[in-house]
């Protein structure tokens, strides 16, 4: 894609910009950064960041820095498809396995995916030049909040959602040894059906679905009673259509200040030309088949389902593997399973409507649930 043909990178400012040297280009950007103003987000600036970036003239720190965010890791994918770390032009083998199985709801790597990120906010935590730490100071000072949000769906958890409990939950601790504010966390629930397939589109198909999928962010009463700074937490940044939405949305309606955080940002120049590099990403270990490795965190004493596992486990293409498995997966976990599917509106999906039925069956044979399909008190 010619990212000068990007609607909403033309809108930046008219024709100008591609009559313009790169120089006058790089000039315009930084003018843009410098000013911080919450309507950027809407005039095409990411797009234009990627057009600056394809073209070298800014570097993926500055691409990934705008509009607050911050990455502890950046990859890229190779002409063969193979991801590496883009930092240090290596292969990302443990990274790509640990990510991938934490996106299907292996508490594990979940654990170790909120690990990075705490050492990371951690370590700037001690220098009193951060702009971590300067935020929480002045947070402190003018007596304000700082809130974590984060991205889900309905009553099911996001892989996001439970990265940053672990965070929030660590990080607050250090926080409150320092005399800084804690952080508040906030779950942003998508109440209509989550997108299938919003992994593999395009950053224009992406802002189509926000429009009738969009996420449920706090207006401007929630920032009438003190100054409120906002962080965003996500698992990747991709496209940055998400982010850039909740920092529209929270600088337009009073926050102080603004930041995001990932363990993980993809080049965009990969990422925008191939929109299947996020779900090459996810299935980079986990294949959407019910397998061994699959079933080792099904069983785990902590698992909690997200939407992926709830997808995997349930559909209709893995109904014989899960009839097979399900006695090698704890009473309690198929209970959880069962729970959250059916708080998700999945028993009227067909999709999914057979093997949650088998799953229920199994459950009253185990008088874990009444006829009613009620759990037994």
């Amino acid at each position: 894609m010619d990212f000068l043909e990007n609607k909403n990178f033309s809108t930046l400012n008219g024709e100008i910009l591609s009559k313009t040297t790169d120089r006058e280009k790089l000039k315009y950007f930084k003018t843009v950064v410098a000013r911080s103003d919450y309507n950027d987000a809407k005039r095409g600036v990411r797009a234009f960041a990627s057009y600056l970036l394809g073209k070298k003239l800014i570097s993926m720190d500055e691409y990934v820095s705008l509009f607050g965010g911050h990455a502890v890791n950046y990859i890229s994918l190779d002409n063969d498809g193979n991801f590496y770390d883009l930092k240090l032009n290596t292969p990302i083998g443990k990274l790509l396995e640990t990510y991938s199985k934490a996106k299907y709801g292996s508490i594990e790597d979940i654990r170790l995916l909120a690990g990075i990120v705490i050492s990371n906010l951690s370590q700037a935590l001690n220098y009193p030049n951060s702009h971590w730490r300067k935020m929480f100071e002045e947070a402190r000072l003018d007596g304000g909040n700082v809130v974590m949000m984060t991205t889900g769906w309905r009553n099911v958890p996001s892989t996001a959602n439970i990265i940053y409990e672990i965070v929030v939950e660590n990080i607050n601790l250090k926080l409150a040894n320092l005399g800084l504010p804690t952080i508040i966390n906030i779950k942003l629930p998508r109440l209509a059906p989550a997108c299938e397939n919003y992994a593999s589109l395009s950053s224009e198909e992406r802002e189509i679905v926000n429009v009738k999928q969009d996420h449920v962010i706090p207006a401007e009463n929630f920032y009438k009673w003190s100054s409120t700074h906002v962080i965003f937490g996500d698992d990747v940044l991709v496209t940055g259509a998400t982010a850039d939405k909740v920092f529209f949305e929270s600088m337009r309606n009073g926050a102080k200040s603004f930041q995001s955080i990932y363990p993980i940002a993809i080049d965009p120049i990969k990422a925008i030309r191939d929109a299947s590099a996020e779900e090459k990403l996810n299935m980079s270990l986990v294949k959407e088949i019910l397998d061994d490795e699959v079933i080792k965190f099904l069983s785990h004493p902590d698992f909690t389902p997200v939407l992926r596992t709830l997808r995997l486990v349930l559909s209709e293409n893995n109904i014989l593997a899960f009839e097979r498995y399900l006695p090698k997966i704890p009473s309690k976990n198929c209970l959880k399973l069962y729970v959250a599917a059916l708080g998700s509106d999945l028993l009227e999906d067909n999709r999914s409507k057979a093997s949650l039925s088998m799953l229920q069956g199994y459950l009253k044979n185990l008088n874990i649930l009444d006829e009613s399909g009620m759990v037994r008190q």
